[in-house]
């Protein structure tokens, strides 16, 4: 494929003593980029990554323990210099000019590509926290690069498929904005939290939660600014594990999905509040990733010359033939968590969704809610602190919150997205390019279980014989309970029919 100018340019020529500028580097979906840029482009230039001290820990010391993550064995078998291509800039992208110093920010004037992928995922985040994070950072950050970046050659902006989520089938176009962005950025100077929150609800016009309504407008500061700045947006659905890149079914989070299988897994999830034939639709994070190198290459290759207010959009996700029942992707997990358990399971992994909200809430306080009491009881009692409780508010907190999302299913346009490996090469398309079977449902979810229990969980592989007698012992257990319970259930019934006679 020829650039305009009629000559090809290759992905890795593209980023060949290239700086790179990266927000949200240490998120799942940042360190898999990471990795693939080093590992795939190896003379790539610096890659600047924006990061704050965390829990005492400055960001020096957060670059290192990056890379004692299982993600970057493979790079540093192949390519152990690489590592130190990473250069950590202080920042925090809730305050003005991402709290940058301003040495760090001259230092970005060779950077060429720019990846924004920093936002908070919360749903429940108050919104004037949510337009600081999603709507506020993208715009001071595009600002910069306006005014410091004169190499700049793309920059591409990582938003949300549902970022509109009233359309129920969105196209790779940008959707008219539902508020003026610039006077909400005004309102978080003006007005406190509780303020904003009193009137979220006419500003979002009932949107489903903040993050969707900021996310949106996030994608209309970047419409504002692509005359200026070289822009593209990436649109993820449901980010999840990687299929292939760089080992098979990495995730480093507990959220969505991954949550309810681990939860459920050590018997604490038994219910959900969810239809269960519907469908989520989960994309692989290392196609999300080659989408997100790709459209960084296009826009500052092909589209180089492209005319003003030019704004590419990328929808990053699954047809719905290939997206997951509710109910299979259970099934299955459940499946796997009875072939190799996790070594600290309080009850056995069962339980089921129901459509049922009578049926939701007598299976939630009697087999959720009244067993962790008594079992916190229990455990206060022995001396310990309890914790169970705490933790089903948090797991109920977060079935509210993606409730909207479970009841509804989404289609998506991504003709521009899967064009994108056409564009390259043999060579690079055997690089970049993905390939994604008809289903996901079967070995991608069965990949993902054992790397979920070493890496998540911290149950290395030794543990699994102990594991599986564990769950035998509570099988038993449980059939011993079910036998006396229904003696003690026919002991009543036969006096309750039969003492009057006697």
């Amino acid at each position: 494929m020829a650039t305009q100018s009629g000559c090809y340019e290759s992905v890795t020529e593209f980023y060949a003593n290239t700086d790179v500028f990266i927000t949200g580097g240490t998120g799942f979906l940042g360190k898999v980029l990471i990795e693939k840029l080093l590992r795939s482009c190896p003379d790539i230039g610096r890659i600047f990554v924006l990061m704050r001290s965390k829990r005492g820990k400055s960001i020096e010391t957060r670059v290192a323990e990056l890379f004692d993550c299982p993600l970057f064995d493979r790079l540093k078998e192949e390519n152990k210099s690489a590592t130190g291509k990473i250069v950590p800039i202080y920042g925090d992208i809730t305050q003005k000019r991402l709290g940058m110093y301003e040495e760090d920010i001259q230092r970005l004037s060779g950077v060429s590509v720019a990846f924004h992928l920093a936002a908070s995922i919360r749903f429940d985040d108050p919104l004037r926290d949510a337009i600081k994070t999603n709507i506020c950072s993208t715009q001071e950050l595009l600002e910069i690069l306006k005014c410091t970046a004169t190499k700049l050659r793309a920059v591409v902006h990582v938003s949300t498929a549902y970022s509109n989520p009233e359309n129920r089938n969105v196209e790779e176009k940008l959707y008219p904005a539902k508020y003026d962005w610039k006077k909400l950025v005004q309102a978080v100077d003006r007005y406190e939290s509780e303020t904003m929150n009193a009137l979220a609800e006419k500003l979002s016009h009932n949107s489903p939660n903040t993050y969707t309504y900021t996310k949106g407008l996030a994608e209309q500061v970047c419409n504002d600014y692509c005359s200026e700045v070289p822009l593209a947006i990436v649109r993820p659905s449901v980010v999840m594990f990687t299929i292939q890149e760089p080992m098979a079914g990495w995730v480093d989070n507990f959220n969505g999905p991954t949550g309810m299988l681990i939860s459920a897994g050590i018997g604490i999830t038994r219910t959900g509040y969810l239809p269960p034939r519907n469908r989520i639709n989960l994309v692989p994070v290392d196609v999300v990733v080659k989408t997100i190198i790709l459209a960084a290459w296009k826009r500052g290759t092909i589209e180089r010359t492209a005319g003003p207010k030019h704004l590419p959009i990328y929808n990053s996700a699954v047809t719905y033939e290939q997206s997951m029942e509710y109910q299979e992707m259970l099934d299955r997990g459940k499946d796997y968590l009875f072939r190799v358990p996790f070594s600290r399971m309080l009850w056995i992994p069962r339980g089921f969704p129901t459509e049922s909200k009578v049926l939701y809430y007598f299976s939630l306080i009697f087999t959720m809610l009244l067993p962790c009491y008594l079992l916190d009881l229990l455990i206060r009692m022995l001396g310990h602190k309890p914790f169970l409780m705490k933790l089903q508010v948090r797991i109920y907190g977060s079935e509210v919150a993606l409730r909207y999302f479970a009841w509804n299913e989404w289609t998506f346009e991504k003709k521009q997205a899967d064009n994108l490996p056409f564009l390259l090469d043999e060579k690079d398309r055997n690089t970049f390019g993905w390939v994604l079977p008809e289903t996901l449902t079967g070995k991608y979810l069965e990949n993902a279980y054992i790397p979920m229990r070493r890496y998540l969980m911290k149950d290395p592989d030794e543990t699994i014989p102990y594991a599986q007698r564990k769950l035998a012992r509570m099988e038993l257990a449980e059939r011993i309970i079910l036998i006396i319970t229904w003696c003690l259930l026919l002991v009543a019934f036969y006096k309750s029919v039969f003492a009057g006679s006697v």
